[in-house]
């Protein structure tokens, strides 16, 4: 019977830091959909970098 007593004590703690984690995550997901949205161009930027960077690794595999 205690085994079973710990067990739910842990399930329950694993269940409020899961719903805390999923609020928290819901914050910082508005919080950045937000940004994103006042000012994209920031993002957009990083994406073409990130492109060009992947290319050029791809690029340079190829000749070897």
């Amino acid at each position: 019977m205690e085994n079973e007593d710990c067990i739910r004590s842990v399930l329950s703690d694993v269940e409020s830091k899961l719903k805390q984690g999923q609020e928290k995550l819901k914050t910082v997901v508005a919080d950045v959909d937000k940004q994103v949205r006042d000012n994209p161009w920031p993002v957009i930027a990083g994406v073409a970098v990130g492109c060009v960077l992947l290319g050029f690794i791809m690029g340079v595999n190829k000749r070897n």
